[in-house]
């Protein structure tokens, strides 16, 4: 059998800190609710849950000042769906009784429309990207070097079937761009 050595228990059992600890709170004004023997703090939770769910006006107004709350923090109807655990029309449908208006989520950066249409290379052009491959040039410098975007380095990869070197990949190797020797023009 190992011993473990060093090993020791972050909890204390020390009652006389408990007992401190308790009436200080009780002295700033804390309230600590006693269970009934017999019963646990759950079932207490249980009962006022049931209650709710029997009251279907009460879990609607509850429902309604956490939609309005997750409105105003600007939430989508996906995260309202989740949050409420409604569908999109029950939700839509409260919105416009009560007047709140959802904004739909946008993305925090639109992506730029792409203004080229697919370049198509030839075969030189592509003989020149593998050279420079072989040579230890990333996509991103051949890219560079053949004026043409990364898209259609990666493109030549997939149509003649090579595979080009990325940042990561050199970066995990332990080289560096700048052990690259210049290309000759």
């Amino acid at each position: 059998m190992t011993k473990k050595t060093g090993v020791f228990s972050a909890i204390t059992s020390e009652p006389l800190k408990i007992a401190e600890a308790i009436e200080q709170y009780v002295a700033q004004g804390g309230v600590i609710n006693v269970v009934p023997e017999g019963e646990s703090g759950e079932m207490g939770c249980e009962a006022t849950k049931t209650a709710q769910e029997l009251d279907p006006e009460a879990q609607m107004k509850a429902k309604l000042e956490q939609l309005k709350g997750l409105v105003a923090k600007g939430a989508g109807v996906s995260a309202l769906q989740y949050s409420l655990r409604m569908n999109r029309k029950e939700i839509k449908r409260l919105a416009n009784e009560n007047g709140l208006k959802i904004l739909y989520s946008r993305p925090v950066r639109p992506r730029p429309a792409r203004s080229q249409d697919p370049v198509l290379v030839d075969d030189s052009v592509a003989g020149h990207a593998m050279h420079y491959s072989s040579l230890g040039y990333t996509a991103q410098e051949i890219a560079q070097l053949l004026d043409l975007s990364v898209r259609d380095v990666w493109n030549i990869g997939k149509a003649y079937r090579f595979e080009f070197k990325s940042t990561d990949k050199i970066n995990a190797s332990g080289r560096s761009s700048s052990d690259v020797p210049e290309p000759e023009k």
